[in-house]
């Protein structure tokens, strides 16, 4: 029991720091190639959007609202394909509602399902027109802080500790925009991530789905 605890810790403190060197590394790639941007095919920005979240395996999973905020580094290939990587923070988890019946009456119980993640995507991205193209990559992701939020009928909010996996990875496919706001600078993308990995232990077989629609500026 004891051997096995601390090699659940050691491994999940080796994934963290693993994510967090692909993020510096990653950090400091963009940063020495946005030095010469004017001169190669790189571009870098800021993006920001909301999503919609929910985690499977619960009987009575529903979606729940997020955010999603970060920056991204842009390397063309040739004039109608890319790569893109993010560094971005966002919002994961579910909210449900169900009928219980305490005291003889039949009362609505809710519960909130809290992630936050850091995430590092990297997507292939090809565009058919000049509007219009598709992206699709590899997402890693560090779950940071996390709680279970519930209530009873009109009771308070009570909080709980959840006891969630530090480490997710996933697929992500999209749409993106280059033009469609008049705008040069200005993009929209619209993105679905699906999870390969379980997110909160005590539930068997539970990953985390969203769907995400950012507006992105291009700095340079």
């Amino acid at each position: 029991m004891t051997c096995n605890l601390a090699f659940s810790v050691y491994k999940s403190n080796n994934m963290q720091k693993s994510f967090l060197a692909s993020l510096i590394m990653v950090f400091f790639l963009l940063n020495g190639e946005t030095l010469h941007a004017q001169e190669e095919n790189y571009q870098f920005g800021v993006r920001g959007g909301i999503g919609m979240t929910t985690l499977t395996g619960f009987s009575n999973n529903g979606l729940k609202i997020g955010l999603t905020c970060g920056v991204f580094g842009k390397y063309s290939l040739t004039e109608n394909s890319s790569i893109i990587a993010d560094i971005n923070y966002s919002t994961g988890g579910q909210q449900s509602e169900r009928w219980v019946s305490p005291a003889k009456s039949e009362v609505k119980e809710y519960s909130k399902y809290n992630l936050h993640y850091f995430n590092l995507p990297i997507l292939y991205q090809y565009y058919f027109t000049d509007i219009l193209g598709i992206e699709a990559g590899a997402n890693m992701r560090c779950c940071f802080a996390g709680n279970l939020k519930k209530k009873t009928g009109n009771e308070g909010w009570k909080k709980y500790d959840l006891d969630y996996n530090t480490f997710d990875i996933g697929m992500i496919i999209g749409l993106y925009t280059d033009n469609l706001i008049p705008q040069d600078n200005f993009f929209v993308s619209l993105r679905a991530y699906f999870g390969f990995l379980d997110v909160v232990k005590e539930v068997s077989s539970n990953k985390n789905i969203s769907i995400q629609i950012s507006v992105g500026y291009t700095i340079f």
